[in-house]
C-alpha cells in the first residue's frame, strides 16, 4: 500500500502529524510520503502563507483570531477556489500511483474534495483534524473517513455538516515516542539536566510564539529552590539569545530541539499555549497542562475543550500561573486529578493506529 499523506507548512503541527501517521504506516510495512499541499499551487505561494501565518500568528495574534472568527461565520469559497488552482498539479501527483489518500490540513482537504468533484470520487480519502473543534471550511470537504480528536466533538462535526456515519474519533496522531515511559531523572539525565529537584518546563509552540522573556525570568524567581524552569524557545531565534545570558542550574534554556518527548518525560508540570498537537503529545505523556498565550483562533477552541474536559488548567495571568505552579509543586493534587483525567478520556488508544487500521479497512472495501 502507498499512501500520499498531504499537510501544509503552516506551523510544524501539522507536519507532526502526518510524520506519525508515516511512522505507524512504517511498521504495518506500507510506503508513504509527505508533500507541502500548497506547492501544488506554486512554491511562491507556499513560502508567503507558510511566512503570513507564522508573521501573523506569532506578532499579530488578535488578528489572526479575527481571520478565524471572520471563516467560522462567513464563507470559504474564496479560499476553496484558491485551493483548487492545485488541482492539476496533485492529478499529476497521483499518477504516481497510490493507493489512498490522508489529508492533515483543510487546504490539503479541499484539493482532493475538488479533484474527486471532478473525477466523480477516485481515490480512498481521510481527513485528520488537528485540533479540538471542527475548523472552518471542514464542512465543505468530500472525505469518506473524518477522524476527529474526541467522541465528545462527534456532535460539533456532525452540525458542521459532516455525516455521521463517517466520523471516526481516533484521536490526534502523535509519535510513538510520546507514549514511551520514561522516568523522570532518566529523561533528565539523557538530556544533562539536574536530578533529583522538580523541573517545570515552559514552552510556546515550535514558533516560540508570546512575549516569553520577562515573564520567564519572573516565574523563575519566584519558584521554590528546589525546583528549576525549562525554557524551550522552539525557532524564536530572538527569545533564545535574549534568556541565553540567564542560564544558569535553575534556569535552562533551550533553542530548537527534537527531543520534546524527552523533555515533556522530565517535566513535572508543562506551561505551555494550547496547540493542538503539543497538547495532544503531552497528553500522551500524561504530562499535567497550564495553559497561557492562546492565541485567539483554534487555540481558543482547544482551550475551552481542555479546560472544560479536566485535563489542562489555564490562565491569562503571569502572577496566577506563578502562584499556581508554586502550589501544585507543594501539594501536587491538580497533576493527579489531571493525569486521571486524560487517563480516563484518552486511555491508551493511539491515534496513528486507529487511522491506519480505518484506512486498511476503507481501501479494501473499495477494491471489494
Amino acid at each position: 500500500m502507498r499512501v500520499l499523506l498531504l499537510s501544509a507548512n503552516t506551523g510544524a503541527g501539522h507536519n507532526s502529524a502526518a510524520a506519525a501517521i508515516g511512522e505507524a504506516l512504517s511498521e504495518r510495512g506500507e510506503s508513504w510520503e509527505i508533500v507541502d499541499s500548497l506547492a501544488f499551487i506554486s512554491e511562491k505561494v507556499s513560502d508567503f502563507v507558510s511566512w503570513g501565518h507564522s508573521y501573523v500568528y506569532r506578532h499579530f495574534p488578535r488578528l489572526f483570531g479575527a481571520g478565524y472568527r471572520f471563516e467560522e461565520n462567513h464563507s470559504v469559497k474564496f479560499i476553496y477556489d484558491q485551493c483548487a488552482k492545485g488541482v492539476p498539479a496533485l492529478q499529476k501527483k497521483l499518477e504516481e500511483g497510490w493507493d489512498a489518500v490522508i489529508c492533515v490540513h483543510v487546504f490539503a482537504g479541499m484539493m482532493m474534495t475538488e479533484l474527486r468533484r471532478r473525477e466523480e470520487r477516485g481515490l480512498p480519502c481521510i481527513f485528520v483534524a488537528t485540533d479540538y473543534t471542527c475548523s472552518p471550511g471542514v464542512s465543505e470537504l468530500d472525505m469518506d473517513l473524518f477522524c476527529i480528536p474526541h467522541e465528545s466533538l462527534r456532535g460539533e462535526f456532525v452540525r458542521n455538516g459532516v455525516p455521521r456515519e463517517r466520523i471516526v474519533a481516533s484521536g490526534i496522531p502523535v509519535r510513538r515516542a510520546f507514549y514511551e515511559p520514561i522516568e523522570q531523572d532518566e529523561a533528565k539525565r539523557a538530556l544533562g539536566l539536574p536530578t533529583g529537584r522538580s523541573m517545570v518546563m515552559l514552552s510556546c509552540g515550535s514558533m516560540g510564539c508570546g512575549h516569553m522573556e520577562k515573564n520567564a525570568l519572573q516565574l523563575c524567581e519566584r519558584m521554590p529552590e528546589a525546583a528549576y524552569l525549562t525554557v524551550i524557545c522552539g525557532s524564536n531565534q530572538r527569545t533564545y539569545e535574549a534568556l541565553l545570558p540567564y542560564a544558569s542550574e535553575r534556569f535552562k534554556v533551550i533553542g530548537f530541539t527534537d527531543q520534546m518527548s524527552l523533555y515533556m518525560s522530565a517535566a513535572e508540570l508543562y506551561i505551555t499555549k494550547p496547540g493542538g498537537l503539543t497538547t495532544s503529545e503531552a497528553i500522551a505523556k500524561r504530562l499535567p497542562m497550564i495553559f497561557i498565550n492562546a492565541v485567539p483562533g483554534c487555540e481558543t477552541r482547544n482551550y475551552e475543550f481542555l479546560i472544560r474536559s479536566g485535563v489542562a488548567s489555564g490562565t491569562g495571568n503571569w502572577r496566577r500561573v506563578t502562584a499556581t505552579v508554586n502550589q501544585e509543586l507543594r501539594r501536587r493534587e491538580l497533576p493527579r486529578r489531571q493525569v486521571s483525567m486524560m487517563q480516563r478520556l484518552f486511555g491508551e488508544q493511539r491515534a496513528a493506529d486507529v487511522i491506519c487500521q480505518r484506512l486498511s479497512s476503507c481501501i479494501s472495501a473499495g477494491k471489494a
